[in-house]
């Protein structure tokens, strides 16, 4: 169980990434190993199960989240940034004034750090202030979706107890 949903997000999407391993001689002698009485190190679950953990939970987020919250997300924890044009598209439906191009570019640079603010600069031939401004609108629009979607899967994780229920006491530190 996880504490937080953006704890629950980053695990869940970092053991998506990690490739199944098969049963390769090391793993067939740690297998005899623990045939033989020893118990081994870890977690409580095989690998297996805790791939399985994972794709049980991406597939809960997958149905509660729309398609742009879905983007955001998978943008955030994963390495998967096809969702940057998804985001895109959110962006010019809102009708926020950011060229398409540019817009694809500034999400990369927010996700990744690549490319840098003056090659966006060099390839679009703009200036840094622009470049703020533009920047600033897509973070709002991005923070937006990733609030919501964090707010929507709160409710989601508690009810499936994926994540402690939220405290109802909060202790106030002055």
């Amino acid at each position: 169980m996880y504490r937080t949903v953006e704890e629950a997000l980053r695990e869940v999407y970092k053991i998506r990434g990690v490739r199944m391993e098969p049963l390769n001689n090391t793993a067939q002698i740690c297998r005899w190993v623990e045939d033989k009485g020893v118990s081994r190190g870890g977690g409580d679950l095989t690998q297996a199960e805790t791939h399985a953990n994972a794709a049980m939970i991406i597939s809960k987020i997958e149905r509660v989240l729309n398609r742009y919250e879905l983007a955001a997300v998978e943008c955030k924890y994963s390495a998967d940034l096809s969702g940057i044009v998804d985001i895109t598209a959110y962006i010019e439906e809102q009708n926020k004034g950011v060229n398409l191009l540019i817009c694809d570019a500034i999400l990369s640079n927010l996700f990744t750090g690549l490319p840098k603010k003056t090659a966006i600069m060099d390839k679009y031939d703009i200036s840094n202030g622009y470049l703020y401004r533009q920047r600033e609108k897509i973070k709002r629009v991005v923070a937006a979706l990733e609030t919501t979607a964090i707010l929507k899967l709160q409710d989601e994780f508690e009810s499936y107890r994926i994540i402690d229920k939220a405290e109802e006491n909060v202790t106030i530190m002055l």
